[in-house]
């Protein structure tokens, strides 16, 4: 049984990365690929199963395109549900696309924040990628885990979270608020600890 799912979890990757060297420029289509193996890395393959590879293939290039463009310490936040017509893939589900510093306790507080909010879990998806920006806070490179090419490279976290679907605009406007709330107070907490212990 493991046979089979690490075989279907190579074939879906594998059709999703043929399809981002079919519709990607050469110059681009490297490090896509790099971020795609990233992102579905460590996702079950019987999460993936009843996937295809259309939406596999558009869950992690919507991504692609959040993380563009940031700057340091910027919180991007999305929230949407996706369709054919609009985004060129599709979901049963509301996605909470999220780009930020890597930090920690983020996963644990996103998750609890969407749970007290009383949306249903059914899919988290968080690699830490390490990228290179220019100074106008353009993504340049995205690099290989596991690195060690003396580039200076920064590591993002990048989380993807489905939820019960939500069908109402302006609840999800409020999801998306509540979980960049919680990304800052996570963000000031974790920078700000040092000086508050040396206060106490």
């Amino acid at each position: 049984m493991a046979v089979k799912a690490v075989a279907l979890e190579a074939d879906l990757l594998d059709t999703v990365l043929t399809r981002v060297r079919d519709r990607f420029p050469e110059s681009e289509a490297p490090a896509v690929e790099r971020f795609v193996r990233q992102y579905y890395r460590w996702v079950p393959a019987e999460d993936l199963a009843d996937r295809s590879p259309l939406d596999l293939y558009g869950a992690a290039v919507a991504h692609w395109k959040e993380m563009q463009q940031r700057q340091p310490g910027e919180i991007k936040v999305h929230v949407f549900n996706p369709d054919i017509e609009q985004h060129g893939w599709q979901s049963t589900h509301t996605v909470v696309e999220i780009v930020t510093d890597d930090m920690p306790f983020l996963v644990d507080s996103v998750t609890m924040e969407l749970a007290r909010q009383g949306h249903p879990i059914h899919l988290v998806i968080h690699p830490v990628i390490e990228v290179r920006r220019d100074e106008q806070g353009h993504l340049v490179d995205v690099l290989e885990t596991g690195h060690d090419d003396g580039h200076q490279a920064v590591p993002e976290s990048v989380l993807h979270a489905e939820v019960a679907r939500e069908p109402d605009r302006a609840e999800r406007e409020q999801l998306r608020a509540d979980v960049e709330r919680v990304l800052r107070e996570v963000h000031a907490a974790v920078h700000d600890w040092h000086a508050m212990r040396g206060r106490a």
